[in-house]
């Protein structure tokens, strides 16, 4: 266990401090977390884990990378459930913000400066992107991410995946599920910290936005890791990452009121569409037959 705790706590410190030598570097260079650029942004940021593990695996650790990060397996059903799950749990999202007294539907998208600093250029781009198919908004957002989660997204998705739900999935998983899912999350929540308390996401709110996001973060991280045990592959969970990525303005730009501490994917309405799927999750690996399958996965 010394020698686990000793890798994970290497790869963590190396993954923190890259990524926030980079991140500090493109703010003093002027940069912002509150203009629809971010995205661009935010997707190079995602890269930095994967690529460290990629580099701890190969030239630190001298393991096998396909076998140690997860690159294996065929496409199955669940990677077909990692890409249809995102637009569900946005909805769900979506839903339940919208039962917050104060909130409404809005269509034009109209909240966005509101709860992410975007500029009115920025809300008019980001109107154009999703109109250009001729849809909807709400509509226009599920299709574009469903087009871009396995695609664009997957790149980003799996450059976080290939670190959380590969390396330290590779050496938490002989300790149990619950104790792999958890510990990952928590080094995943600790790792953006510096990003929410720059508002990233939270602009209004920072320290407040912070410990909501590392409980949105924590609650999330256990169904990406059953995916990841179920699949086989870190592919799926990677599938599961970019679309969420891909899909979630869903949940931020067609409601108008609530803030971003209440409403919104990474808000307590996410929060409590996680608390449920949690739940869901622990009545599934506690079934008798699960412990067969887990043998077969992990051993």
């Amino acid at each position: 266990m010394q020698g686990r705790g000793r890798r994970i706590l290497a790869f963590f410190i190396a993954t923190f401090a890259v990524t926030h030598v980079l991140t500090t570097a493109y703010r003093l260079r002027g940069g912002t977390w509150n203009a629809l650029d971010t995205f661009v942004v935010a997707n190079g940021i995602m890269l930095i884990p994967g690529l460290t593990a990629i580099v701890f695996t190969r030239w630190i650790r001298h393991e096998p990378i396909r076998q140690t990060l997860g690159l294996l397996g065929r496409p199955n059903r669940w990677w077909l459930a990692a890409w249809l799950l995102p637009p569900a749990l946005m909805l769900l999202t979506l839903g339940v913000s919208l039962l917050i007294p104060g909130t409404s539907y809005d269509p034009t998208m109209s909240g966005l400066s509101e709860r992410l600093g975007f500029s009115a250029a920025d809300g008019a781009r980001l109107r154009s992107q999703i109109g250009f198919l001729g849809l909807p908004p709400l509509a226009g957002f599920l299709a574009q991410g469903l087009v871009l989660g396995p695609t664009l997204g997957l790149i980003g998705g799996l450059g976080e995946e290939l670190g959380w739900r590969g390396l330290l999935y590779h050496d938490l998983i002989p300790l149990g599920f619950w104790r792999c899912a958890l510990v990952s999350g928590l080094l995943w929540a600790l790792w953006h910290i510096p990003l929410t308390l720059q508002g990233y996401g939270y602009p209004n709110h920072p320290l407040l936005g912070t410990v909501v996001a590392v409980g949105y973060i924590i609650l999330f991280a256990p169904l990406l890791t059953f995916i990841r045990l179920r699949a086989g592959s870190v592919f799926a969970p990677a599938i599961l990452h970019g679309t969420a990525d891909a899909t979630v303005l869903l949940t931020l730009a067609l409601i108008r009121g609530g803030g971003e501490l209440a409403t919104g994917w990474g808000s307590l309405a996410c929060i409590a569409v996680l608390a449920v799927i949690n739940g869901i999750i622990a009545i599934i690996v506690a079934r008798p037959t699960e412990a067969t399958r887990y043998a077969r996965f992990t051993s």
